[in-house]
């Protein structure tokens, strides 16, 4: 009796082992076939995008993105944006300006650090919407409104956005309006000089400031990207330091030079 219930109860396992191992077998297959469909609709999807950045920017034959692929991508958005602007004598002398216009009003003021700075920050992105809009219908001279400081806030905004909040919405519509008033200087054959954030700057480019008016360094994003980059700058050499904020832009003109003016980190940090 105890080898034939012995026997009976192998078989059982047995049984049980085998209808286990059916079971996990046609799992892994029906698996197997997601997974491969998923990746063919992800190929399928990539191919798309792919065109689409091609047609867009001018995508090599070797694979490669052109030089000038962000200024072909700025183009487009902004000959999207200028798509039923008026015609004729109305039309804006500066198409690029008016589609950073669009974006700039679209998107809320970029506020950064406490609420303290929140009004201010408020007004700045007002005056930032109003500048471009002048710039455009050409309202506003350009190099007047720079030496003036009026145009201090919208590159200050442009170069912090850039290097701390890239994901914002914020930052696509402050890069569209800083690239149109680039080129715009560029054809009047004027330099911007509006060193990035992190980046490592000399005294005799800037003036540094450690006056951290805005509190920045109380935004843990900040604080934590300013000290990761000055463990890589170790050895610094005399006369530089690492650049935290760019609060008022420089520029080299045919009617002169001013250097910019920069935060930088400090032991109050």
């Amino acid at each position: 009796m105890g080898i034939e219930f012995t026997s009976a109860f192998a078989q059982i396992i047995f049984l049980v082992l085998l209808a286990a191992f059916v079971i996990a077998g046609v799992w892994l297959f029906r698996r197997l076939r997601t997974n491969e469909a998923q990746l063919a609709a992800v190929r399928r999807e990539n191919g798309k995008l792919r065109n689409e950045i091609a047609n867009i920017t001018g995508w090599t034959a070797n694979g490669r993105l052109p030089e000038d692929w962000q200024e072909r991508l700025r183009n487009d958005k902004a000959a999207a944006g200028v798509a039923h602007s008026p015609a004729g004598p109305d039309a804006p002398a500066e198409p690029v300006l008016l589609a950073a216009h669009h974006a700039l009003a679209s998107v809320e003021p970029p506020h950064f650090a406490s609420s303290d700075s929140a009004d201010e920050v408020s007004r700045a992105h007002r005056r930032n919407i109003e500048l471009i809009e002048g710039l455009a219908a050409e309202r506003i001279d350009p190099v007047p409104a720079l030496a003036n400081g009026d145009m201090d806030k919208l590159l200050c905004f442009w170069r912090r956005l850039e290097a701390y909040f890239p994901d914002r919405a914020e930052t696509d519509a402050y890069g569209l309006a800083a690239y149109a008033v680039l080129d715009l200087f560029k054809r009047r054959e004027v330099q911007i000089i509006a060193p990035r954030p992190l980046s490592v700057e000399s005294v005799k480019n800037c003036v540094f400031t450690t006056d951290d008016s805005e509190k920045l360094r109380d935004i843990s994003r900040i604080r934590t990207a300013a000290f990761a980059a000055s463990s890589r700058f170790a050895n610094p050499k005399v006369g530089e330091e690492l650049v935290i904020d760019c609060e008022r832009p420089g520029w080299n003109g045919p009617n002169g030079r001013k250097s910019p003016r920069i935060l930088i980190l400090d032991r109050s940090w």
